[in-house]
Order: C-alpha cells, then sequence, then structure tokens
C-alpha cells in the first residue's frame, strides 16, 4: 500500500505548477460565490442579493486581511507598498488581473480580468454593477490592515 500525506504531494509540484494551482483554487473561489450569487438572484431578485453578497464581502474582507497579515508575518500594516502586496497575493483579487499602482500617497487597485463578469456576460445575463461588492470588502479589509 502507498501512502502520501498533502505535504509529500504538494512537494512532488514545482513551484510554477503550485502558483497556477493557487490561481485555479482562486478561480474557483470566485466560481463558488457566482454560482450562489446567480442562483440567489434567481429567488430573491438582483437588490436582495447584492445585500446579501455585501455583507458577506464586508466580513471576508477583515478575515482575509486577518489571515494574510499572520500568513506574511505582519502585525499591523502602515505603508502603501504592504497594502499593494497583500492584495496582488490576494486568494480573493489574484484571479480577477489584480495591479497595483501608488501615486501621491495613494494605493490605486484595478481589475484587469474579471472573470465572474465575463461569465455572466457569456451566460447572457446583465453586467453586475459589482463596485459596492469591492467596497464592502474593502470596508472589512483595510480597517483590520491597521
Amino acid at each position: 500500500m502507498l501512502r502520501w500525506s498533502e505535504k509529500e504531494a504538494f512537494e512532488t509540484i514545482s513551484k510554477e505548477k503550485l502558483i497556477e494551482l493557487f490561481k485555479l483554487s482562486a478561480q474557483l473561489m470566485l466560481t463558488i460565490d457566482g454560482l450562489w450569487f446567480v442562483g440567489a438572484e434567481k429567488i430573491m431578485g438582483v437588490d436582495t442579493t447584492m445585500k446579501l453578497d455585501e455583507g458577506v464581502w464586508r466580513q471576508f474582507g477583515a478575515l482575509e486581511a486577518n489571515h494574510m497579515k499572520r500568513f506574511l508575518g505582519m502585525e499591523s500594516v502602515s505603508i502603501l507598498e504592504d497594502v499593494c502586496k497583500i492584495v496582488l497575493l490576494s486568494p480573493m483579487w489574484v484571479s480577477v488581473g489584480p495591479q497595483a499602482e501608488i501615486d501621491n500617497g495613494r494605493c490605486y487597485l484595478s481589475v484587469t480580468n474579471c472573470l465572474p463578469q465575463k461569465a455572466r456576460i457569456k451566460k447572457g445575463l446583465n453586467e453586475l454593477p459589482c463596485k459596492s461588492m469591492g467596497s464592502a470588502y474593502f470596508e472589512g479589509f483595510a480597517p483590520t490592515l491597521n
């Protein structure tokens, strides 16, 4: 009988493949959210579903900020470069083509490849005005960083 541990399985994969696996996991995380959203939207309508989703993303933002700080060995985040680093490494953002730029003391974050939005359009659904969900996420995320 052959038994492998999780650690042994991961150690058989190259760094490049582990990065791909991380990105795949991030895409699947957003896929779960998207499937839930579309199902809830059919039952409750877009407005109610968005309100529920905003609450979830606000909680998730705080939770993710805590996990990312611990993972990166940071107690508190006080410089914009660290904010950008955390966002660019975040499982939430990695699958939407994130870009970060610091200009005049502000951090600008951009989404360049929103797979959930592309999936909605491909399915013939209306484009989702998702800015409020991103704002809710950062309402939980930013204060938790510092």
